[in-house]
């Protein structure tokens, strides 16, 4: 029998070296992972009870090792209860339906589990107690080498999950001797066994097959682990998703409400208990800058909604913010009150106290939170917000305190003399905080202060915190610097020494004594948690990441960002760094997900082609849209004309960037609607409040106007042709003739000449959109003349070209035998066309004979005509004429 134990302790050292155990080894992978087998083990642990109760057990045998048998297999009788116990701790315990438990149990994800059970069943129901003893070593020698892979990995589970693990930790490593003797008495009798040669040659066979069974058994383990796929889990246990969002705060609440919406498979994590942590801290002094303006003199939701910044869209009217508090501007904890309430309204899918600490990326991307679970998605969206102070270089700084630790209460500060550092709105909400008690404030930075209500960007300083500006106006002994801080030093006697060389004032410097420095420079995207293999670009001073129209990593396909990470796309410009803008892009984000991953159209309604038609849709979206008036010139209305199908299709809310990169901006005939401020006026005039207005009848003048207007842009594939603009409104109301009948003719006009000469010849490659926007500045300053003479006499189309450009295309050309007889239709329109010589398109030919290739790709390969030239030629001049011969074929 010595021998026998020699070749299995053999089996057991090659059996350790399987695959399965160095996975369970592999650190970087979460321990919550490697322990995720557990649930393909369940058939092989509940079973192996059964096996020792009725198979390997005979009680009312007399034979002594049948009897040791017996004392063995009553010792494993209760290690299920350990096994069930650890699936509730790791996780893995959740609800299911009986049908797919019963799936799951028989599926093809135990397949080999179960294999397991039936043949050690079979090789153990016809065994000698000899026999039965091999099957026990060898099953012990595999559960020693498993157990003692298994319990290191719970002990790092341990360690930050504070819970004890009976079966995957210590307890049962202890359980496994390796060895079916429980005494040196035993061991010693087992050793001295005498087998007979048949008995020896049927104990090696039966040692290979259980070890074959059980290898088996852990690869099937092993890749049960790797893919996380199971489908039979609940709802609440999944961990793949097709979208992922990382923060509940309003950025993630509003994209999941989308999501919900459209029944898309994705899952909220929220560090937090609940969502809009960040607001349960933040701002310091808990007064938001977002308005709450709950009377507005309209019953319009829609409209409301321009004085309502802290809601979220949705289709309920209970879940706007006005129900929460009376205050303009409002406490932040009726933020998080708000948010929490929506979260529970509309039944959105989050987990909270789900802390990440680490994204890679794959095929998927990986997301392991800090207790070792780890999640996947294809499409990761990062709402957390920018969470991370950002820290001026300065030396010194770290003798500084931050803005997120400061006290809050005026008494700290009592007679001292204060430096804050920043001019944003939380140094002026701090500073405002100290006036009352500090002796002395000075708020620096290398910058002038910009003012929210001359730039017209509400992150700027607003009218909220800056009382302090009069008391340093008015002589009241706290200062506004506009200076670099060089360094910052302690003294001896516990105050700071902060030299600074002043900005405007010839390159003074100078040493300045303090009490206390706070440092409230702002915020910064934390980029730690994301691993080498999908790290996104940063930009703007590494504050934000750097991103597409689309919102998407610049660098790292499918993982995009929603709320004040947008900002990045048009930071302190427009509203993305606030509800409410960032709801509208979100929401904008959600088409294009739509789109892109589930070939939908982005949301439009079909107009009757007519000018009437679109200047009514035009001034009623101009006069009830919040997303145009809180994302000013970002986004926009579009109205693509179709002319063959007579109608406009009109699609709300596009991101003016994204519509230009995307196929919606590559129609030929296009407009986009949206509400600016005349910057260009308003720069002109240093003091906001005293600001020269047209007259509210000067159409001719209305570009001129510095308020919010309507601005009509007319496009061909993504070049503007023409541009209108609907005079400013003190009420921003445009339903004056002085408004409707303009806007109509302009229309009216456009619609009319679906394209002039010019736009052609641009739409063809023939003329740049600079040179166009000149040559209509000529024309308008000299009304009888010709566009086309003004292209000619500035010598950038031949004359030849636009006279053909006009006979057939603009004036719809009857056919002409002289292009139906030759041997290359195109060659000889571009001839006709003065584009190029006879000489060259018969090289062409020639060319063709010996390439095979187009004569159009010859011509464009030489240079000698644009190919997006040969490409218009192709789509409005041969292909009408010839539209019973394919594309293809009418190109040679």
């Amino acid at each position: 029998m010595k021998d026998i134990l020699g070749y299995i302790d053999q089996k057991k050292h090659e059996f350790a070296e399987l695959p399965f155990f160095d996975f369970l080894q592999d650190k970087t992978v979460a321990p919550q992972v490697r322990l995720s087998f557990g649930p393909c083990a369940a058939p092989f642990i509940m079973s192996f009870g059964e096996l020792n109760k009725c198979i390997l057990r005979d009680e009312s045998s007399d034979d002594q090792l049948q009897q040791l048998i017996n004392k063995h297999t009553h010792e494993d009788d209760h290690h299920w209860v350990w096994f069930l116990g650890d699936l509730r701790k790791l996780g893995l315990d959740e609800s299911m339906r009986f049908t797919d438990v019963l799936r799951f149990v028989w599926g093809k994800d135990t397949q080999r589990t179960r294999d397991l059970c039936r043949k050690l069943i079979a090789y153990a129901s016809q065994a000698t107690p000899i026999q039965k003893l091999i099957i026990i070593e060898v099953i012990e020698a595999t559960a020693q080498i498993a157990a003692s892979h298994i319990a290191p990995v719970a002990k790092e589970l341990e360690s930050f999950t504070k819970k004890t693990y009976r079966y995957f930790g210590d307890q049962h490593l202890s359980a496994e001797s390796g060895h079916a003797a429980d005494s040196p008495e035993s061991e010693l009798f087992i050793q001295n066994l005498e087998l007979s040669d048949v008995e020896i040659t049927e104990a090696y066979k039966v040692i290979d097959e259980v070890f074959n069974v059980f290898t088996e058994f852990t690869n099937e383990l092993l890749m049960y682990a790797k893919t996380q796929s199971n489908p039979y889990w609940s709802k609440s246990s999944r961990t793949d998703y097709e979208y992922l969002i990382i923060g509940a705060g309003p950025a993630g609440l509003q994209l999941g409400y989308y999501l919900e919406k459209s029944k898309r498979d994705y899952l909220i994590l929220e560090a937090g208990n609940s969502p809009g942590t960040f607001f349960k801290e933040f701002p310091r002094h808990r007064k938001l800058i977002s308005i709450n303006k709950r009377y507005t003199g309209y019953d319009d939701p829609e409209i409301n909604l321009r004085w309502d910044w802290n809601s979220l869209l949705s289709d309920s009217e209970e879940m706007s913010f006005k129900h929460y508090s009376k205050q303009y501007f409002p406490d932040a904890d009726k933020l998080v009150d708000y948010l929490g309430d929506f979260a529970n309204h509309f039944d959105l899918n989050i987990r909270y106290d789900v802390k990440v600490t680490k994204i890679a990326k794959d095929q998927k991307f990986m997301i392991i939170d800090e207790k070792g679970k780890v999640y996947s998605c294809k499409h990761l969206i990062i709402a957390t917000g920018c969470t991370k102070l950002y820290i001026p270089d300065i030396p010194g700084i770290e003798l500084a305190e931050k803005y997120t630790k400061v006290s809050v209460s005026p008494d700290d500060f009592e007679n001292q003399r204060v430096l804050i550092v920043g001019k944003g709105n939380s140094a002026f909400e701090t500073a405002d905080n100290l006036i009352d008690s500090a002796a002395m404030i000075h708020v620096c930075s290398p910058h002038s202060i910009s003012m929210a209500w001359k730039t017209r960007y509400v992150g700027h300083l607003r009218a909220v915190n800056n009382n302090f500006l009069d008391t340093y106006q008015l002589k009241s002994q706290n200062l506004i610097l506009d200076a670099h801080i060089e360094n910052i030093r302690q003294n001896d006697d516990g105050k700071y020494t902060v030299s600074v060389s002043y900005t405007h004032a010839n390159g003074e410097v100078e040493d300045l004594e303090y009490d206390r420095i706070i440092v409230c420079t702002g915020f910064r995207f934390d980029d730690s948690i994301f691993d080498d293999s999908c790290k996104p670009n940063l930009t703007i001073n590494n504050r934000f990441p750097s991103q597409t129209s689309s919102w998407e990593s610049t660098n790292i396909q499918d993982l995009f960002f929603a709320g004040i990470l947008m900002h990045m796309r048009d930071f302190k410009k427009k509203q993305s760094g606030f509800i409410h803008g960032f709801r509208y892009n979100i929401k904008a984000l959600h088409q294009i997900f739509e789109c892109r991953f589930h070939q939908k159209t982005w949301q439009h309604s079909s107009l009757v082609l007519n000018p009437e038609t679109l200047t009514d849709a035009i001034l009623s979206r101009a006069n009830q849209s919040s997303a145009l008036w809180q994302q000013t010139g970002f986004l926009s209305d579009v109205i693509i004309i179709s002319e063959q199908e007579k109608q406009g299709k009109y699609f709300e809310e596009v991101p003016t960037d994204y519509l230009l990169d995307s196929e919606l901006g590559k129609h030929s005939h296009y407009y986009t609607i949206s509400l600016e401020f005349g910057h260009k006026y308003l720069e002109a005039f240093p003091d906001p409040f005293a600001i020269e207005r047209v007259h509210k009848d000067d159409i001719e003048n209305a570009e001129q106007s510095p308020s919010l207007h309507p601005i009509i842009r007319r496009y061909c594939r993504g070049k503007l042709v023409a541009e209108h603009h609907v005079i400013e409104d003190i009420a921003s109301e445009w339903t004056e003739e002085v408004h409707v009948q303009p806007l109509l003719k302009f229309m009216t006009e456009q619609l009319a000449q679906p394209q002039s000469i010019g736009s052609r010849l641009l739409q063809a490659g023939l003329l740049t959109s600079e040179q166009l926007e000149t040559a209509l500045a000529e024309q308008e300053l000299a009304v009888s003349a010709r566009l086309e003479e003004i292209l000619k006499n500035r010598g950038w189309v031949k004359e030849r070209t636009i006279q053909f450009m006009l006979d057939k295309v603009i004036n719809k050309p009857v056919d002409d035998p002289r292009y139906l007889k030759g041997y290359s239709v195109l060659g000889a329109y571009l001839v006709d066309a003065d584009l190029v010589t006879q000489g060259q398109v018969d090289q062409a030919l020639q060319e063709q004979k010996m390439s095979g290739q187009r004569v159009g790709e010859i011509l464009a390969d030489h240079g000698w005509v644009p190919q997006e030239t040969i490409e218009y030629i192709m789509e409005y001049v041969v292909m009408p004429e010839r539209n019973s011969k394919s594309k293809v074929a009418v190109l040679n």
